[in-house]
């Protein structure tokens, strides 16, 4: 790695921490010195992600967001959120849940410049105001629940998303290295690994073509990060550049 000026740095045992676990290292795939790499790691685990330029989201039709900035950590039941708050869940790959309650946080959020925030997808008053004026559909809003005063808290609102597409996976045109699908062996439900290299290419025909909020019909990610993604339309990518709000990713997707 240090030949090949490749980042990197050592990564310790939290619980001896002077014994070292492995590496940290940071590297593109189509780095010359990747192939010998990869040979050398084997079945190791590693990290790959895809990153977009603002002209491929920009181009995309749809995008999926995701919230970067997260507000978990003020949830008053400790880790996760709590099982009041779901139903259907599968107790094995965390697929078929829906929200049944608000989320309780215990005090307002410290947002800085973000306008956005996760786990699940909040945003800010300033937009909604935004996606009204531009009348922005797909969606509803649900507040947020101050926990000891049992009030909504002001700066954050819940987006639940109420429309939902049909199965648009492109099975022939996803890599099959990084992605995979598994079908659960307690609910018989399909859940599918998030999709980290290239573009996720899903059919045109299978999306909603006339409305700006939609979730995928499929399930991504298993246990606790099981869940539908959403998608915005080219209007909503727009509205979020333009105005350079912080706080959402944006991936485009392949409409084919």
């Amino acid at each position: 790695m240090e030949a090949n000026r490749i980042k990197h740095e050592p990564r310790f045992r939290v619980k001896y921490p002077t014994e070292l676990r492995g590496f940290v290292f940071e590297i593109s795939e189509d780095d010359p010195a990747w192939p010998e790499l990869k040979k050398r790691i084997g079945n190791e685990h590693t990290y790959t992600n895809t990153s977009f330029t603002e002209k491929e989201v920009l181009d995309s039709e749809w995008c999926i967001i995701w919230g970067t900035h997260s507000v978990e950590a003020l949830r008053p039941e400790g880790y996760g959120w709590h099982q009041e708050y779901y139903a259907d869940q599968c107790s094995k790959c965390g697929v078929g849940w829906r929200q049944i309650a608000p989320f309780r946080i215990k005090e307002e959020p410290k947002l800085g410049k973000n306008q956005f925030s996760g786990f699940e997808l909040f945003c800010t008053p300033l937009v909604l105001d935004i996606f009204k004026q531009h009348n922005i559909n797909g969606f509803e809003i649900q507040p947020i629940i101050l926990n000891k005063e049992n009030r909504p808290i002001e700066s954050l609102k819940q987006i639940i998303v109420t429309e939902i597409a049909e199965a648009a996976v492109a099975e022939e045109l996803v890599e099959r290295e990084r992605y995979s699908q598994t079908d659960c062996v307690i609910c018989g439900q399909t859940w599918h690994s998030h999709y980290v290299r290239g573009i996720l290419p899903l059919r045109k025909t299978a999306l909603k073509p006339n409305v700006d909020f939609q979730l995928t019909n499929e399930w991504f990610g298993s246990g606790a990060n099981a869940r539908h993604e959403i998608l915005v339309s080219q209007r909503v990518v727009r509205l979020i550049l333009e105005n350079k709000w912080k706080g959402a990713e944006l991936i485009p997707i392949q409409a084919v």
